[in-house]
Formats: structure tokens, sequence, C-alpha cells
């Protein structure tokens, strides 16, 4: 099963307007025979629509115009993290999973240094068991057992974190078209951890071996991994072999 993960960032500096890289986007899509479209925003909106660029917006209604455009798409997921979210409309054999960070009417948080904390939630629910993280609440225990995360088990643990104050006041909501909330899986819920193990091998006449692991979470660029994580820690040891 092949999977196609798309990721338009706005702070990305191209010649093409950030619109046009979502059309792309939609086209790979549609090439890619795409059965489960899974759609995640995590920014500013408003009356023009989703902030995308400095000065540059992309209505709700163009991106209800896109997904139907997929005709091999069955399903949406959507997580929507802003500021009154609108409810995705599509076409009427299309079925739809949406979980908002708050209610159409109201506005979503974003804390400076920390970013949304919705998003924040979303991806500890769906990567903390892989990635051996803790929950963002001191002493919270948190977790969704199973191997799937359901619609039902991610509502039960976004209320949780709701009524311990993680959301900082929002309301998240979430809606369903065609969709049986209870058993509908949304993703496996993997419960290994993801890491790289780095061996380090000192030159002669040293001859030991210095295994050491580093959780995926904590690797977004390889000079911050070799100068920041690995050095530090192998410091004064003048080469090293990574396998």
């Amino acid at each position: 099963m092949s999977s196609t993960v798309i990721t338009i960032d706005s702070a990305t500096q191209t010649t093409e307007p950030v619109s046009v890289r979502i059309d792309d986007a939609f086209k790979t899509i549609m090439g890619q025979n795409v059965h489960t479209l899974v759609f995640l925003y995590s920014g500013h909106h408003g009356k023009d629509g989703f902030k995308v660029g400095m000065n540059e917006y992309v209505s709700m209604q163009h991106i209800n115009r896109k997904i139907q455009e997929c005709t091999n798409v069955e399903k949406v997921i959507a997580f929507v993290d802003c500021c009154q979210p609108e409810i995705i409309k599509l076409k009427e054999e299309q079925r739809l999973i949406q979980f908002n960070a708050t209610a159409s009417t109201d506005t979503a948080e974003s804390l400076r240094n920390e970013g949304s904390p919705f998003t924040k939630l979303l991806v500890q629910a769906f990567t903390m068991k892989a990635s051996g993280g803790k929950c963002a609440l001191p002493h919270c225990e948190c977790r969704i057992d199973g191997p799937f995360i359901t619609i039902d088990s991610l509502s039960h643990y976004i209320e949780i974190h709701l009524q311990n104050g993680l959301l900082h006041g929002m309301e998240p909501e979430k809606s369903l078209i065609k969709i049986n909330w209870e058993n509908e899986c949304l993703a496996y819920n993997y419960s290994y951890k993801v890491e790289f193990r780095f061996d380090i091998v000192l030159p002669s006449p040293f001859t030991s071996n210095h295994p050491y692991k580093v959780l995926a979470t904590t690797v977004n660029d390889y000079d911050v991994l070799i100068q920041k994580i690995l050095f530090p820690r192998f410091a004064g040891r003048r080469r090293y072999t990574v396998y």
C-alpha cells in the first residue's frame, strides 16, 4: 500500500504562490488513486479564508471544490485548527470525519513559542506511544489502548485533556457524514518506539564501540543531529562512524 504525504509550508521559499502549490498537491492526489484523504490545516482563518501566505488566502469553497474533484477519494479525515473553522462540503457519495479545534463561531488559541495546543495534542495522540514520549501535562499518564485509534478513542482522549486545561479553554468539535463513529478507525496505534541507533567507533588504538539511541521525534535536521545531539555526547573523540 503506497502513501502520499504532501506538506505545504508557507515559510518555504519558492517561486510559486502557495495557492498554486496547493492545487498541484491535489493534482498529485488525483494521480495517485488515493481513496482516503487526510487533510490538516493549522493556521489563521478569517472572512477571506485560510491564510496561506503573507497576503495570500485560499477559501474553504476552493478546498471543497478541489476535494470534490478527487473522484477516487471515498473518505476524508480532516483536522482543522483555526478560528471559525468551517465544515468541509463533499460530494454526496463521499464520507467525512472532521475534528475542529473549536466551534465555528469561536477563536482558536496559539501559544507563543509553543504553537497550537490542539495540533500539539493531535501529534501527541498519534505518535506518543511510537516516540516514547510523555504527555505535555505533568503527571498525566494518558494513553490510547488497542491496535487502532478510532473516532471514539480520539474523542475521549481530547475530552480528557480539555478537562485538564491543556487546550486553554478551546472547545473542539467533530462532524461526521455517513460514518459509524464507534467503529471507524483513523490510524494504526503503533506501540513500539521509533528510534535510530548510532554505533560510535573510535579510531585506533581504541577498540571500544559506543551505541547510542535517538528517538525519531528529536531528529529534524541532520546537522543538528550531528552537532547538538551526537557530538556533545562524544566530545573529545576524533572520529565516529554511523551505521
